[in-house]
């Protein structure tokens, strides 16, 4: 089987084991629904994509059946697109149900098993259990590694991942370790994933910037505003994170107005793309208010 995946932070995932010429017609209608989902969420189109991978799923669902790798990898869609719209319990269950699926199909040892593992891993990082999302990180980290014989993208996402939850337990050290090692298997691969690449960079300038190294962490931020502004636009949701994280450096700095600005700019983007109730405009439109009451 071979697995052709997209992003996110939980990153995207597409899975294509037939060949073109044996394609039904169901079939081809799955793979340009799964294509829709995967550009949907690629262009920060959350709304549109959680409705597009419902329809991808019930395809694969009639077409394969419910214990094909294309409608785990449905799963596996519909849930990114879900926790990226902030519908984390939504975002857990498709998990949930896409790893006991594999478990009882395919094994535990696994990749497409593995992939559900450190999704949700990413789940519970996100929703504060940091102890469970570690044991599921290492749980599927070896078997990741072991999957293909050049570093995949989901075992670069599930180290990176790793780094920042070592982040968040204060393991700073470890954290460094493996954000660096991460960014330099991108660097050696000769097509590099600007997308995946520009995330290990602003997980990277996050922790320099919670470890007061802020040059380093500004140096990092404008690289990183650079590529998204290049690969997606200025009113991509992963664009106004960056602009927010940079306005967040600032205001470390004191640098008010420079904070403000970029505060201001990152909201008006979430507000389009997410909206007011999304937990990234809510988090930062609390960091605006706090900074007002600073100035």
């Amino acid at each position: 089987m071979s697995f052709i995946y997209l992003r996110k932070g939980c990153s995207l995932a597409a899975a294509f084991i037939l060949t073109i010429c044996t394609f039904s017609v169901s079939a081809q209608d799955w793979e340009a629904s799964n294509k829709k989902v995967l550009a949907e969420i690629r262009d920060g189109q959350y709304p549109a994509a959680v409705q597009s991978a419902k329809v991808s799923r019930d395809l694969a669902a009639k077409e394969f059946g419910m214990t094909h790798t294309n409608y785990i990898c449905s799963l596996h869609n519909l849930a990114s697109a879900r926790f990226m719209l902030g519908q984390t319990d939504a975002a857990r269950f498709d998990y949930l149900q896409s790893i006991k699926i594999a478990a009882a199909a395919y094994g535990q040892t696994e990749e497409i098993f593995a992939i559900g593992l450190y999704r949700l891993a990413d789940v519970n990082q996100s929703m504060g259990d940091l102890k469970k999302a570690e044991t599921l990180y290492k749980q599927a980290l070896p078997i990741l590694e072991k999957a293909n014989t050049d570093p995949s993208e989901h075992y670069m996402n599930c180290l990176k991942n790793m780094g920042n939850l070592y982040h968040k337990q204060n393991n700073n050290l470890q954290a460094e370790e493996y954000l660096i090692k991460v960014i330099q298997i991108h660097e050696k691969k000769e097509n590099l994933n600007i997308d995946e690449y520009s995330t290990s960079l602003h997980d990277l300038a996050n922790l320099y910037k919670g470890t007061w190294r802020y040059d380093e962490a500004a140096e990092l931020f404008q690289k990183v505003i650079n590529l998204r502004k290049d690969q997606f636009g200025v009113l991509h949701p992963d664009y106004a994170e960056v602009l927010h994280d940079l306005g967040n450096l600032y205001e470390l700095q004191k640098k008010y107005e420079d904070a403000e600005r970029l505060y201001m700019e990152a909201l008006k983007i979430k507000e389009t793309k997410l909206g007011r109730s999304h937990p990234s405009y809510i988090r930062n439109m609390e960091d605006l208010v706090e900074l007002s009451q600073v100035k």
